[in-house]
């Protein structure tokens, strides 16, 4: 706490270039501030550590307050203050979803679309024609072709530079630089009881936990409240320690129950049933120099009439950051 106190006093901070977050806090605020608040943050969101996350592409508001202001806790509340205004409403809801939760969403874009989905068909070859742009799909053995006027992809950065690498060399290095981190997320349903951790909490690596994280569900999201169980979210994994996601199935999601029961303090810890998902390779890390190497791949893909990359490897992971980053990418296509 004094450390925190103490950081109003210290020399304005004068950033050259992008920085780490946690070098950062860490010299400002101490060890304790990072380990116990912004490491549960981040690992949540990125499954990754502070201490290789980039500042300008995790906390970007931030960082644009930070010349500014010349500390961190006033850029902070300079951030703070600025994202109420353009929200019009400080006192509205901290989450949001859609009414039958957004697993929904899919399904109701398509049908909005109109759109032929083709599932568990791979991409592996993309080249530029006359009139547009040819597809290789499917087997490797037996590809299929198809013709497009434009060229939309979100796939995985690995995946994305060797499907436009010969069309755009220039953008295969910085997508190669955008490692990934695998996690499995276990879902639980428990026997109907209360718990004092409202929607949910975050727990620091230093906690010596399995777990990084439990949303409780039930109490987060209307349309799961007031049902017959306690339903609850966790996720296991960081980038650099999945060592724990080479457990089987069986053994990974009776750790995380455990964990779970202990943290929500359960009066009746059995689950009635269990979900575990594997995600391999499925967020990306914005490590320091993000942004440069987001620009790099924008502009050398810019170069190529008609073919346009988005996704979660660029401006943001979760969903909304997602839809905007599509619809900039279309309106550039159009």
């Amino acid at each position: 706490m004094a450390r925190v106190r103490a950081e109003a006093d210290l020399p304005p901070l004068a950033l050259d270039g992008d920085v780490a977050v946690g070098a950062l806090l860490r010299e400002r605020l101490g060890d304790e501030v990072v380990d116990r608040l912004v490491e549960p943050l981040l690992g949540g969101v990125y499954a990754g550590r502070a201490d290789e996350l980039s500042l300008a592409a995790t906390m970007p508001a931030l960082a644009a307050h930070l010349p500014a202001a010349g500390s961190v806790l006033a850029a902070a509340a300079a951030s703070r203050d600025a994202g109420a205004r353009s929200r019009g409403d400080a006192d509205g809801p901290v989450f949001a979803t859609v009414a039958d939760g957004i697993g929904a969403l899919p399904d109701a874009l398509v049908a909005a679309a109109g759109a032929v989905v083709r599932l568990r068909t791979p991409a592996h070859g993309l080249r530029r024609t006359a009139a547009g742009f040819e597809l290789s799909v499917g087997p490797a053995a037996a590809p299929e072709l198809l013709t497009a006027d434009v060229v939309l992809v979100t796939a995985p950065a690995q995946k994305a530079a060797r499907l436009i690498g010969a069309l755009v060399p220039d953008a295969v290095e910085p997508l190669q630089g955008i490692p990934y981190a695998s996690m499995a997320v276990i879902a639980m349903a428990f026997p109907a009881q209360d718990v004092d951790a409202g929607s949910g909490l975050l727990v620091p690596p230093v906690a010596g936990r399995l777990v990084k994280g439990v949303t409780v569900s039930s109490a987060k999201w209307p349309h799961l409240a007031g049902g017959p169980a306690l339903l609850v979210r966790s996720s296991v994994g960081r980038f650099r320690d999945e060592s724990e996601l080479q457990r089987s199935d069986e053994d990974l999601t009776a750790a995380v129950v455990a964990d779970v029961a202990d943290l929500l303090g359960l009066d009746r810890p059995e689950p009635l049933e269990t979900r575990i998902v594997r995600w391999g390779g499925g967020l990306p890390q914005y490590l320091v120099g993000h942004p440069a190497r987001v620009d790099a791949v924008r502009t050398a893909v810019s170069e190529v009439p008609g073919l346009a990359i988005a996704g979660a490897a660029f401006r943001g992971v979760g969903v909304p950051a997602c839809i905007r980053d599509a619809q900039h990418a279309v309106d550039a296509l159009l």
